[in-house]
């Protein structure tokens, strides 16, 4: 009866431990916020909340299918720094120019290469800076910093 009673004891703390081994790794944890955080609304709403928050717009013009926006958008928009740095002094846009308020944005500048970034002046949308093409982390940075210092 003894060996059959620590026979059982044993049984349940290794299903007691299971339980606690797969719950523990199961929870979820919150995501550490990495890269920028591209504002939801859309592009005359972004240049409304950029004046009010006294901040400038920066807009990351796209096209699905290029090689070079895929790549800025993995090693670059979702740096932690970077998204620390832009997140801080703008109101981020990311508009596919391709489509809806994207192609026209694309259209009335001229677009002529992806992926084209913006930085805008809050309110008004006038163009303080056109840039194409992959920057580093630390090169769009330095652009941002232009206008913010």
């Amino acid at each position: 009866m003894r060996l059959f009673t620590s026979f059982l004891i044993n049984k349940l703390f290794l299903v007691c431990g299971m339980f606690v081994f797969f719950g523990i790794s199961s929870a979820k944890k919150p995501a550490a916020k990495k890269g920028i955080d591209f504002y939801n609304g859309n592009y005359q709403e972004a240049l409304e909340k950029a004046e009010k928050e006294e901040k400038l717009v920066f807009v990351y013009l796209y096209a699905n299918w290029c090689g070079v926006c895929k790549s800025l958008k993995k090693n670059t928009l979702k740096d932690k720094e970077v998204g620390s740095f832009y997140n801080e002094e703008f109101i981020n846009l990311a508009l596919n120019a391709e489509k809806g308020e994207g192609k026209i944005i694309a259209e009335s500048i001229g677009l002529q290469s992806y992926p084209t970034l913006l930085f805008l002046n809050g309110g008004d949308g006038r163009i303080l800076n056109r840039v194409s093409g992959y920057k580093t982390p630390i090169q769009l940075i330095n652009l941002g910093k232009i206008y913010t210092q």
